[in-house]
Order: structure tokens, then sequence, then C-alpha cells
């Protein structure tokens, strides 16, 4: 919906999407984005948790927040 919301509103709101998941979705989350998805489509901020606290492929919650992280740097850098 943030490419909708951002054309109806332009940036008088602040777009915050939830759902994010980082590698392929297998979890009961029907309507999921990545990272770059989320803010490529319009998103301000993103919404992550279970991809962080499940930390899959990544030996800490630390690693994969900072895997987002990084993603997002480069997107933005």
């Amino acid at each position: 919906e943030a490419p909708a919301l951002r054309e109806s509103l332009g940036r008088k709101f602040l777009v915050i999407t939830p759902g994010i998941r980082p590698f392929a979705n297998t979890d009961d989350q029907k309507r999921t984005v990545n990272v770059e998805q989320a803010f490529e489509n319009g998103a301000d901020y993103i919404v992550v948790g279970r991809p962080i606290k499940e930390h899959h492929g990544f030996s800490s919650p630390k690693e994969a927040a900072e895997d987002i992280q990084r993603r997002i740097a480069t997107l933005f850098g």
C-alpha cells in the first residue's frame, strides 16, 4: 500500500512498513517485503521483529540487525 499512500498523500505523512523479511518468507506473515522493497515503495521507517529475534543465518540477533542496517546504508549511502 505504500506506493498508493505516497501518491495520494505525498510526503505529508510518515509511512511505516511492518512485515519486513530480509530473506525468503517461510513463516505465517502473509504480506511481506524485503528491506530494499520497503524503502523503494516509499517507506520512511520499517518494522523488523521476528527476523532479528530468530536471526536465521546469523550467529546472533545483533548480527542480524547489523545486516539490516548495512542494507539500509547501502540504499541511502
